[in-house]
């Protein structure tokens, strides 16, 4: 048992000795992240949506009403961490509940005209900052780059992650 731990330790070792920081997915989707953020609230001019909110409210307005279990899988988000957002969105009236015309034991979220200006208002720099983080990518490998993106946070968790 103890020559295991002491060969596992020096793995862990090396591994940490030849680590290059800046292959690291992590490391550089926090980079990434951090430089998004940064450019988000510079180039928007305002902090009334984040860009997570900016999702909830491009959904509702591209999609119409939706159930929060509806629109927390179709923006990837949790359905605690969403519960709290539209909340607070809806203290600022950016969105509203009603009940389902289709189910009444449930509520759909849609989004007001306050939400509708708002969104509108941000969406030109949110698309010249798609513009600005793609432009270091030839235009020819923009969408293959967005494609491996968004096949990396959808995929399913390995067993040995789910099942700790």
């Amino acid at each position: 048992m103890a020559a295991h731990k002491a060969s596992k330790t020096n793995s862990a070792a090396e591994l940490a000795r030849n680590w290059q920081l800046e292959g690291g997915v992590g490391f550089l989707l926090r980079l990434l992240e951090a430089r998004y953020d940064g450019l988000y609230q510079s180039m928007t001019q305002q902090s009334d949506i984040t860009p997570r909110q900016f999702g909830v409210l491009m959904a509702l307005y591209q999609v119409g009403p939706l159930t929060p279990s509806v629109l927390a899988d179709r923006i990837s988000c949790d359905r605690n961490t969403l519960s709290e957002m539209l909340k607070r969105m809806a203290e600022r009236r950016l969105v509203s509940k009603k009940s389902n015309p289709d189910d009444r034991r449930s509520l759909q979220v849609q989004i007001t005209a306050k939400g509708e200006e708002a969104l509108l208002s941000v969406v030109p720099a949110a698309a010249e900052l798609q513009n600005i983080m793609l432009a270091p990518l030839r235009k020819e490998d923009r969408a293959h780059f967005l494609k491996c993106l968004l096949a990396i946070a959808k995929a399913a968790p390995p067993e040995s992650a789910s099942d700790s």
